[in-house]
């Protein structure tokens, strides 16, 4: 069904590409209204323009509060063409048709970006404008709505095809468009007035998600796959800056969002790299010298860490690219990269390089979806020290060892359940995860250590991400040479296990945290 256009209203903040729409409705001859800044705009680009109050004969007020809620303007939207009670009223009324609505809201976006006061803040929430949008939306049969300047090539080409009209197939895909635009909008006031109120879990949560980019595939190549920025969160992650290589892939993001909290879950003066595989450390290092914290971090596992992620807290020079060009890598990330290193890592056209900004410490909530349900939970942020620990046996650790231990224990956090770290001046020497019983991931990390560092091995420590419900988890890591262990502690057979550490003469500690990773 092709709809002629024969009256436009007009109000966006947002300017940009807006001359292009009115040379096309000027070349139809379609009447235009506007509101406002808007208005001044269309005027003085010479165009002829109605002005809101002019056309309802009813001035804007409340300080601009209200100017488009008028019957004149809501009728002209929603009445049904075909409805012949609807055309009488119309008549009666003297109300005409509004055909063609263009809208962009109040930049509430860009002021939460400014973090501007409450009030400021209050007066930036559109009311006339969504009430426009869904009006003209729910009527996408006989009026045509663009909620966003992203659409108005869109716009321009279907009046050009079409002779001044648009499809319904246009009118239906713009009409989607606006309900997830206003939505996309009232998600961020609902989120922000939750963070006024500190309200962590509403009644209701909405999630305002705006579309990155497609994917090339999803996990695997028979499933699609997008990305979509969480807006007014932590920017770190999501400020991702692409310097050269392939596009991304589903798997890619996900690899490269475990390699980054990874590395930035230290502090900000500490150099860490890390090597990620399938969701998971192959390797991490802390040095002073960065070169060394990358060559430390690949010598972990050398072999899995082909086709890996690199992940950096520091910026990369030109000597740690020449050697991460020696390697297969999907992805290097770090907060920058010099230009010397940039020439150097183009030699690998495909190898994705990203720049990230440095995240805050701030407690975001955190979504895992699954089909019509997700789960919201705190960020894992908890940094441990020195002073959280409780010494459980009567060995003590030593400085060095508890240096080791807390680097272990927050390189622990970022391994999938259940996971033992082996590590020894602050890198890792073998990492076991995600395994059913915590005496295999025991076994897999001792032997990984064998294997890439027998000669580091003796006065090694392990962390373990939650308790040793039994003595036996201990076995293979005292066996294997370690020296001290931490762990949360919380077991009812925390007795045998300290009795078994005391027995073999290793110190033990505990952290009352668990660090589960699902």
């Amino acid at each position: 069904m092709i709809n002629k256009i024969s009256r436009c209203l007009i109000s966006v903040s947002d300017k940009t590409g807006l001359d292009a729409v009115l040379e096309i409705l000027k070349k139809f001859n379609i009447e235009i209204i506007s509101t406002g800044g808007t208005y001044k705009y269309i005027k003085e680009k010479n165009y002829d323009c109605s002005e809101i109050s002019s056309y309802t004969n009813f001035p804007e007020i409340l300080d601009g509060r209200v100017k488009t809620l008028h019957p004149k303007v809501h009728g002209g939207i929603l009445n049904i063409r075909h409805n012949k009670i609807h055309q009488k009223q119309m008549k009666d009324n003297k109300i005409q048709n509004i055909d063609l609505v263009i809208i962009n809201l109040y930049p509430f976006e860009n002021k939460l970006k400014e973090k501007v006061i409450f009030e400021d803040m209050i007066e930036n929430i559109d009311i006339g404008g969504p009430s426009m949008l869904r009006s003209a939306a729910k009527n996408f049969n006989n009026v045509t709505v663009i909620p966003s300047s992203n659409f108005y090539d869109q716009l321009i080409n279907e009046l050009n095809t079409n002779n001044g009209a648009t499809s319904l197939d246009f009118r239906k895909t713009m009409a989607n468009e606006t309900f997830n635009e206003t939505a996309f909008y009232d998600s961020l006031i609902a989120n922000w007035m939750s963070n006024q109120n500190n309200i962590k879990f509403s009644q209701k949560k909405t999630i305002p998600g705006r579309l990155i980019q497609k994917l090339r595939y999803g996990e695997n190549p028979h499933q699609e796959s997008c990305v979509f920025e969480i807006v007014n969160e932590n920017k770190g992650f999501s400020n991702l800056k692409q310097v050269q290589g392939k596009e991304l892939s589903h798997n890619n993001y996900l690899d490269s969002f475990n390699a980054y909290s990874l590395v930035n879950d230290f502090n900000v003066n500490e150099k860490v790299c890390a090597i990620i595989k399938h969701n998971n450390p192959c390797g991490c290092a802390l040095n002073d010298n960065g070169l060394l914290a990358y060559q430390n971090a690949l010598a972990g596992d050398p072999t899995s860490a082909f086709g890996g992620v690199v992940a950096f807290n520091f910026e990369i020079n030109e000597e740690i690219a020449s050697k991460l060009t020696e390697k297969f890598y999907e992805v290097v990330l770090c907060p920058k990269v010099n230009d010397k290193a940039k020439s150097i890592l183009a030699a690998k056209k495909n190898l994705r390089v990203l720049e990230y900004d440095l995240p805050k410490k701030n407690h975001y909530l955190s979504a895992t979806f699954m089909q019509k349900t997700f789960l919201l939970q705190d960020e894992n942020i908890f940094l441990t020290k020195e002073k959280d620990l409780k010494i459980v046996t009567k060995t003590k650790p030593t400085t060095s060892e508890i240096k080791n231990l807390l680097f272990a224990n927050q390189v622990c956090k970022h391994v999938k359940s259940n996971a033992i770290v082996i590590c020894n001046k602050n890198k890792t020497l073998g990492i076991g995860c995600g395994q059913t019983s915590r005496v295999g991931s025991s076994k897999i990390a001792c032997e990984y250590a064998k294997k890439n560092f027998p000669g580091e091995i003796l006065g090694s420590t392990a962390a373990s991400d939650a308790f040793f419900p039994f003595a036996d988890g201990l076995e293979s890591l005292i066996k294997l040479g370690v020296k001290s262990i931490i762990q949360p502690g919380g077991s009812i057979k925390d007795k045998d296990v300290i009795e078994a550490a005391d027995k073999a003469g290793v110190s033990m500690v505990f952290t009352g945290i668990r660090n589960f990773k699902h």
